[in-house]
């Protein structure tokens, strides 16, 4: 959950070689950003799945945005 520029100051390199580097795909840089979003993502989604197993009505109508948003993006 930080920012590419937020990055580039804690390993002291800079900012605009490793935006440029993210914003190009198949960059190594890029790849890197790219799965450490995602597993960022599954993190907290797993959390929000446990807390709506749990019984939180918000996090069960997150649940269901968030399902739709992933069907709506491939052809069922």
């Amino acid at each position: 959950m930080m920012t590419p520029t937020e990055i580039s100051a804690l390993l002291g390199i800079d900012e605009r070689v490793l935006c440029d580097d993210i914003a190009t795909v198949g960059c190594p840089a890029r790849v890197a950003y790219v799965r450490g979003v995602a597993r960022t993502a599954l993190e907290l989604r797993r959390t929000l799945h446990d807390t709506a197993v749990a019984g939180s009505p918000y996090s069960v109508q997150e649940c269901q945005r968030l399902l739709t948003i992933a069907q709506s993006s491939v052809n069922l």
